[in-house]
C-alpha cells in the first residue's frame, strides 16, 4: 500500500514511518530541507518531496492509496489552550486528495480527550474534523490523552469518549493505531478517543 504522510515531523510521525516501513508499506512524506528529508528517508520514508512551506506536494497524492494527517497545534496545546490548526491547509490537501481519488484518510485530531467544550472549539480544531465528515472520504478520526515520549505498550482504551483527566499515551502506540485504522474497516467513517489501557490495539479497534 502507498500511504502518503502530512505532518509527520516528529513525535507521533516518526513512528508512524518507521512502522509503515515495519510493514512493507510505500511511504510518501514532505520535507521543507534536504537535510530533514533526508532524516526522514532514514526512518523508512520510500519518497520525500522536498517542497518549502509544504506548498508543493500534490504530485505525491497521486497514486497513494491513503492518508495518514497528523494534524499540527501550537507547544504545550491541551486542556483549555486555544491552539491553532491550519484549516486551510487541511482542506487544500484533502480536496486534492478527493480530486485524485485517494478516497481513505487517517486523521489525527489535535484535539485532546482531556480539553473542555469550550476549548474543542477555539483555534479551529474542530473545523477540519466537521469538513472531514461532510467529505466524501473514507475517514477515520482519532483524538488522543496527552501524547508522551514513553516506550509504547501496544495495548490501549478505544472508545466514542474518554473524557478521564490525566491521561495519557506513548507516541508509539498512537503511530501503531493510526497505521492499523487504515485498512481495518470497523474504523471506516468513525471518530473516537484512544488513551493507554489493556486490550490490544486490533481487539480495540475491532471493539468500537
Amino acid at each position: 500500500m502507498k500511504v502518503f504522510v502530512f505532518g509527520g515531523s516528529e513525535g507521533v510521525g516518526e513512528h508512524v514511518f518507521k512502522r509503515l516501513a515495519a510493514e512493507g508499506h510505500e511511504t510518501v512524506t514532505v520535507a521543507e530541507t534536504d537535510n530533514r528529508a533526508e532524516a526522514l528517508r532514514m526512518l523508512g520514508a520510500t519518497d520525500v518531496i522536498v517542497s518549502k512551506k509544504n506548498k508543493n506536494f500534490t504530485g505525491g497524492i497521486g497514486g497513494s492509496d491513503a492518508i495518514i494527517y497528523i494534524a499540527g497545534s501550537s507547544f504545550g496545546a491541551g486542556e483549555d489552550q486555544e491552539i491553532l490548526v491550519d484549516y486551510e491547509a487541511v482542506v487544500k490537501s484533502l480536496e486534492e486528495a478527493q480530486r485524485q481519488e485517494t478516497g481513505r484518510v487517517v486523521y489525527l485530531s489535535p484535539v485532546r480527550t482531556d480539553e473542555s467544550e469550550e476549548s474543542k472549539e477555539t483555534g479551529g480544531k474542530y473545523k477540519a474534523e466537521d469538513w472531514i465528515r461532510k467529505s466524501e472520504l473514507i475517514y477515520t478520526i482519532i483524538r488522543t490523552a496527552k501524547k508522551v515520549s514513553k516506550p509504547g505498550k501496544g495495548t490501549i482504551k478505544a472508545a466514542e469518549t474518554i473524557a478521564e483527566d490525566d491521561d495519557e499515551i506513548p507516541h508509539e502506540d498512537v503511530a501503531a493505531v493510526l497505521v492499523a485504522a487504515i485498512d481495518n474497516q470497523n474504523t471506516f467513517r468513525k471518530s473516537f478517543d484512544i488513551t493507554e489501557g489493556r486490550s490490544s490495539i486490533k481487539d480495540a479497534l475491532d471493539s468500537l
